[in-house]
């Protein structure tokens, strides 16, 4: 992870639950690099303040909390949690350090990344491509055009 993530402030990074790690995300929040990521149902979260949700909207919940134990691995930064619902209506937390995008910008962003995610099934199902040989762009893009043919 620490690999791909850049400095550049117009970055969003979107990260898959397994990627959680306090320590990393406040890093992330001091070095003010904007991350979504899907919150583990495990995880201890102290909600700090309640925002209001428009009845509308496919949020069910924003608020700002602080995750971890107190003590033990409490975070120094306070992030945001959004609530929503996928498409089976199972519930999703959402975590993010963005506190200026609206909470269904911040759902939206998150739901998109799923497309990549089926994108890359597709790829895996219909090209047969099991790992790339070559990770640059051109040997990426000549494996795909390679298995297309």
């Amino acid at each position: 992870m620490d690999d791909l993530v850049t400095e550049d402030p117009d970055a969003f990074f979107v990260f898959d639950r397994a990627y959680v790690d306090y320590d990393k995300f406040d890093c992330c929040c001091d070095q003010s690099i904007r991350f979504a990521s899907r919150l583990k149902a495990s995880a201890l979260v102290e909600v700090k303040e309640e925002f209001p949700v428009g009845p509308d909207s496919t949020i069910i919940k924003d608020s700002r909390v602080v995750l971890g134990k107190k003590g033990l691995n409490q975070m120094n930064n306070a992030l945001r949690i959004n609530e929503t619902t996928d498409s089976e209506g199972k519930s999703i937390k959402i975590i993010t350090n963005d506190f200026t995008l609206s909470a269904q910008e911040i759902g939206d962003i998150y739901r998109n990344r799923w497309q990549i995610e089926i994108f890359f099934k597709w790829i895996k199902q219909h090209l047969f491509i099991k790992h790339f040989y070559g990770t640059g762009e051109q040997a990426v893009e000549l494996q795909l055009y390679i298995r297309l043919s």
